[in-house]
């Protein structure tokens, strides 16, 4: 199924509801245009190339109940458990105490940050960014209630990576790092793949791919997974040096 995000004015939503998959036709489907119901998210801080940038929502979930694990995996929530998260994050998210750190932590300037969001039954989204957050809050400066909420995500991350169907979209997200210096081993750049527009006043970029150009990549650009920690490099046809990745794009992203 493919989805195409809408923002509508004052961050409403059209056209979602919980309940599962029943009933709906495959082009009633794909007529839904719609963000997730709920998502938790790692955003950029300061990363050296090759190093997270490329780490997809550990869970996001849609208002069909269809579900997202790190982008790897998919699976229909039944929907009294999607409505059981949404009902949860909307209790935590809307109580401004139970999203402060405690007095005196303060991140790490550039730390990475994330970003959890869940829509109300109104139609608009509660947001909070948890700088610091890390993997798990370890220093535990945030308050209990978003622990609560993080161990309840985990669940459902990990079942649904367990259980669910492998996600291998049409469509992708293309990171490219220019490199200084000669990586050791760089590959020529693939004909087939336009060479991304990097240079030194210009390290980094993303491209959105679909269809054509997106099955290009997956068949000519392999891989490393975010644990790998480097990335493959290329030698362009200028000469020029790039790191390059890509992951698959959630169905909101392309």
């Amino acid at each position: 199924m493919k989805r195409r995000a809408l923002l509508v004015a004052g961050g409403a939503f059209a056209g979602s509801v919980l309940g599962g998959k029943g009933g709906r036709t495959a082009q009633a489907k794909q007529a839904v245009v719609q963000w997730p119901m709920f998502e938790w998210e790692k955003q950029r801080g300061f990363f050296p190339p090759g190093v997270g940038v490329l780490v997809p929502p550990p869970l996001a979930v849609y208002g069909d109940g269809e579900a997202y694990a790190d982008a790897a995996a998919h699976q229909y929530l039944p929907a009294g458990e999607a409505e059981a998260l949404r009902t949860h994050a909307v209790q935590v998210l809307g109580k401004r105490a139970d999203l402060r750190r405690r007095p005196g932590f303060e991140p790490p300037k550039d730390a990475p940050s994330e970003r959890v969001r869940v829509r109300t039954a109104d139609g608009h989204y509660l947001t909070a960014h948890l700088d610091g957050w890390g993997d798990g809050d370890p220093r535990h400066a945030f308050p209990v209630a978003l622990h609560e909420l993080y161990d309840h995500v985990q669940v459902l991350r990990r079942r649904v990576r367990a259980d669910g169907t492998p996600w291998a979209a049409d469509a992708l997200l293309l990171v490219a790092v220019h490199l200084d210096a000669e990586p050791d081993g760089p590959e020529p750049w693939p004909a087939s793949v336009p060479v991304p527009d990097v240079r030194h006043d210009r390290p980094y970029r993303e491209t959105k791919l679909a269809g054509a150009k997106a099955r290009k990549v997956r068949r000519d650009l392999p891989r490393s997974d975010e644990d790998e920690g480097v990335w493959p490099s290329y030698r362009t046809p200028a000469g020029a040096f790039i790191a390059a990745n890509w992951r698959y794009s959630l169905p909101h992203e392309w």
